[in-house]
């Protein structure tokens, strides 16, 4: 029941009622207009009308706009319905929003939009806005674009319509932030601008290549093959024959293992030249893993590999430089302590190649303890001052043996004069030291023999004289005993070994006054004399033989037996030497002393430590000589 609304003082206004019948879907809308038939006298007019179609019209509306409210509110996109404002002029200026849903706020980042102008969120919106949203409300045509409000830094797909039957509309705007995707667009187009900007100014060779791997096209880079057509067969037409199974089997593995193809050959370009290519390409894959393409990129590296060459071959004349001549190599990184070492490096410290990690700690363990302190010293000196570093020291092999090396080597510097590296080399001069300090022992030995010597010339002089009474013969005899300490010398000279062998200096001897080997027998066992001991038995033999030639076997129809054996006495190894003659009985001058008898029993037991007998007999003379035998060891032998 609806109450009465009074329109005036004294009077009832007409009521409306709306019935809905409970048996029917019928909708009755009841009009009471009351009326007055005089003083007194009232009535109702009633009027009934059926609005049934209507109230069902009116409740799908609100349906109709309750799904439109949700559907709304439910799109992602940001939507609006805005009203232009134009100017006195008619120019576009500012926009009220009349309705936003809820994904509004979402791409403006604008709250309670509706009811409000643009410019009273930013007063600093572009025109281009208004102007086409005006454009749009004058012309009823819809616009689709792309555009960015760098005021409110976002970018916006916008799609505007006109709403309404008339101008000027009201505009509907369906829009998106597409900010972060724009940013993407331009990241990539900047990188494919980098990309294509690379590849015109690269100088490789940019290539795609077909699943199989067989037909190659050119996309870019530098022509280094020459034209290429897009159905050329790269290995056939371009790798020569060397190189064609090693390049078809890399590729065969790179397409069975769908993995990126990487590798170096030789090709033939269209103008027959010979190059070397560094081609590396990966295989596009679709969604089930198969390979659709091939793309790559080949570099140009002859020059590198002639370099490569060369310095091989340079590293190897070096290495071989170094092994032939024996000298060993060192790079000592200062900064980083990493050490390297040649082949004959190692194997000058006592170790196989590669068998030790080289570190200066390991170097200066090897340098003789003696020796430590220079070397650091000359070390510490090139350093600071820049200078050469020169150093002959001693190391100690792992197995004890002492070696002698010179070594040269130069520091490197940086800008600030800090040392980065030092490069050396090194000779092993074992051999030339013991070389040096065993001369010096020969000067002093020789120094000692010559004296020796002299005094013996002296002797030999002071002990001829008595014996000869004119000075021809006292000459004569004086020069045959020097040249037979000539031939002593001579033999010592020459002897390969420390000593001089008996029955050969007693043979030479008797060769020199012409003994004829009938006229005497040499028996006894090897041996050596003693340097000392040589000239001593020459000496006498030469003085025996010359007297024999005067007075005995050798001047007759005689013959003499030189024998000699070896016993031991008290540990001593002795000789005993016998030179006896056998000749026809001759008229035998007056015994005297002379200096072949007084060398055999003086001057063998002085010299020689040991006897001599002199004894002159019917058949001619019996000379003794026993001595022990030393080593004294020749001085003109080579050692090592």
């Amino acid at each position: 029941m609806v109450c009465p609304v009074r329109t005036g003082a004294g009077k009832r206004a007409p009521v409306t009622l709306t019935h809905e019948s409970t048996r029917q879907s019928l909708v009755f809308e009841i009009i009471l207009v009351p009326i007055s038939h005089g003083e007194g006298h009232r009535a109702v007019l009633v009027r009934i009308r059926d609005v049934s179609a209507e109230h069902a019209a009116r409740a799908l509306r609100r349906e109709a706009d309750a799904r439109y409210k949700t559907l709304f509110d439910a799109i992602d996109e940001g939507f609006c319905i805005v009203q232009v404002i134009f100017d006195p002029e008619g120019r576009p200026v500012d926009y009220l929003f009349l309705e936003a849903n809820r994904a509004f706020v979402e791409h403006t980042g604008f709250t309670e939009p509706v009811g409000k102008t643009m410019r009273s969120f930013e007063p600093e919106i572009e025109n281009q806005w208004a102007e086409t949203y005006g454009r749009i409300a004058r012309s009823g045509v819809a616009e689709r674009f792309e555009s960015e409000s760098a005021v409110m830094g976002r970018w916006f797909d916008v799609f505007a319509f006109p709403i309404g039957d008339g101008a000027p509309h009201l505009v509907g705007i369906l829009f998106e932030d597409v900010g972060e995707r724009k940013r993407m667009e331009i990241a990539l187009r900047h990188s494919e601008n980098r990309l294509h900007s690379l590849i015109e100014a690269t100088s490789d060779l940019i290539f795609r290549i077909n699943p199989e791997g067989t037909l190659m096209e050119q996309v870019g880079g530098k022509p280094l093959l020459g034209p290429v057509d897009e159905a050329s067969n790269w290995i056939a037409d371009f790798v020569p024959d060397s190189d064609r199974q090693a390049v078809q089997e890399a590729l065969d593995t790179a397409i069975d293992n769908r993995q990126p193809l990487a590798i170096e050959h030789r090709v033939r370009t269209v103008d027959g030249a010979i190059s070397w290519l560094s081609s590396r390409a990966v295989p596009v894959l679709d969604e089930d893993g198969t390979i659709t393409e091939w793309f790559g990129m080949a570099t140009d590296i002859t020059q590198r590999r002639h370099t490569e060459q060369q310095l091989a071959h340079g590293a190897q004349m070096l290495r071989m430089a170094s092994e032939i001549g024996k000298v060993g190599l060192w790079d000592w990184n200062v900064e980083t302590g990493e050490v390297v070492w040649s082949d004959e490096h190692f194997r000058m410290h006592g170790y196989e190649p590669g068998a030790v990690v080289p570190t200066f700690d390991l170097w200066a363990e090897r340098v003789h303890p003696d020796d430590r302190a220079t070397t650091d010293a000359k070390l510490a000196a090139a350093r600071d001052s820049g200078e050469e570093y020169v150093n002959e020291h001693r190391i100690c092999h792992p197995d004890g043996e002492i070696r002698w090396l010179s070594a040269r080597g130069r520091f490197l510097y940086d800008e600030r004069r800090e040392p980065v590296r030092m490069l050396g080399a090194m000779v092993d001069i074992t051999e030339r030291r013991r070389e040096e300090e065993w001369q010096k022992l020969l000067v002093a030995e020789l120094q000692h023999r010559v004296r020796n010597l002299i005094g013996m010339v002296r002797s030999v002089a002071r002990l001829s004289a008595p014996s000869h009474r004119h000075v021809d013969d006292y000459v004569d005899h004086l020069i045959g005993r020097l040249q037979a300490m000539g031939r002593t010398q001579s033999t010592l000279t020459r002897s390969p070994g420390r000593n001089v062998d008996l029955a050969e200096l007693v043979s030479e001897e008797l060769l020199v006054h012409a003994a004829q080997p009938h006229q005497y027998h040499i028996d006894g066992p090897a041996v050596a004399l003693s340097p000392h001991a040589a000239e001593i038995v020459t000496l006498a033999i030469h003085e025996l033989a010359t007297n024999s030639i005067k007075y005995g076997a050798l001047g007759d129809s005689g013959y003499i037996r030189i024998v000699w054996a070896i016993e031991n006495r008290d540990d001593t190894c002795w000789i005993s030497l016998r030179w006896q003659e056998t000749s026809p009985p001759r008229k035998s001058k007056a015994i005297r002393k002379g200096f072949g008898r007084r060398l055999i029993e003086e001057r063998v037991p002085y010299e020689l430590d040991g006897k001599g007998r002199f004894s002159l007999h019917d058949t001619g003379v019996l000379a003794e000589l026993e001595f022990p035998l030393t080593d004294g060891g020749s001085i003109l032998e080579t050692r090592s």
